[in-house]
């Protein structure tokens, strides 16, 4: 019996290693992301920077550990990132470059539960092994509406901003950051996010403009969470709408097709190592018999 629990240990986290998980509480906000612009940094403390609207944003959720995601992640290098805003999260507390904030989004405000997944203008989800192929299509058919912000400029080191909505803005810092196992660069990595109120127009961000290779996305949205995502994949992975779940799933409801196979070799170990624990437990009973 303990060879078949240390058998099912070494299957189970093999079978799911492309979960992550999810918080159970029930959707109750449709709230979207209003205005979304970006600065590729350097930007001179003296000098006076604007940032860009873009067409999309895309947000991409992996892991350095994550096979799949290396694929994926060869195909977001293509981007025009002269026109799209991409922020690339590590919500895995197992990897060196681990940030909390993306954790959260991941966690509680989009409510995801794989990685890896790409959610674009923080309404639509991509998931599945063929996310990578749809994402250039599924940005071309998106049409995007961002609007919100008025003006938006860094003027020494001090952001000014304008809006007519009552949102907050939130700021995320990305940098180049160096894969953990392989040769090779994450461009726009999400190391830092700051929430600004939106009673506040102004504000010194120098802090935010260290470093010489990196770029500032700005995001005006309201705080309420979870958000709605809707899935446009066509073979999206798990059997829900990750953030639409209304009632309480244990996670292994919601699966790939992983544990199915587990099962199946835990029932064969199960069989072919029955005749054994059977002998064993007679030669046991025969033991004690001929000691009493």
């Amino acid at each position: 019996m303990v060879i078949i629990v240390a058998s099912m240990i070494a299957i189970l986290p093999s079978a799911s290693s492309n979960v992550y998980f999810a918080d159970d509480t029930e959707t109750n906000s449709n709230t979207n992301i209003l205005d979304v612009f970006f600065l590729d940094i350097p930007c001179d403390d003296n000098s006076t920077c604007e940032p860009s609207r873009p067409s999309h944003l895309v947000e991409y959720f992996g892991a350095d550990w994550c096979e799949p995601c290396e694929s994926l992640e060869s195909l977001l290098s293509a981007l025009n990132f002269d026109d799209i805003a991409l922020i690339q999260h590590h919500p895995s507390v197992l990897d060196q470059t681990y940030l909390n904030s993306s954790k959260d989004l991941f966690e509680k405000e989009y409510r995801l539960l794989f990685i890896p997944t790409l959610v674009i203008n923080s309404h639509s989800l991509l998931t599945g092994s063929a996310q990578g192929v749809e994402l250039n299509q599924s940005l071309i058919d998106i049409q995007s509406s961002f609007e919100g912000i008025i003006d938006i400029m860094i003027d020494n080191g001090v952001l000014h901003w304008n809006t007519s909505e009552n949102s907050n803005l939130t700021i995320w810092r990305l940098e180049q950051t160096e894969h953990e196992y392989d040769n090779r660069t994450l461009p726009y990595l999400a190391v830092e996010r700051i929430t600004i109120s939106n009673t506040i127009r102004q504000q010194n961000i120098t802090q935010l403009l260290d470093n010489p290779n990196g770029r500032l996305v700005f995001i005006l949205q309201d705080d309420n969470f979870p958000r709605s995502l809707q899935s446009i994949s066509t073979g999206p992975t798990g059997d829900k709408a990750v953030s639409e779940l209304g009632e309480k799933n244990s996670i292994f409801d919601m699966h790939d097709g992983g544990y199915d196979l587990a099962l199946g070799v835990f029932v064969v170990l199960f069989l072919a190592l029955l005749p054994a624990l059977v002998w064993f437990r007679n030669l046991q009973k025969q033991d004690f018999d001929e000691a009493e």
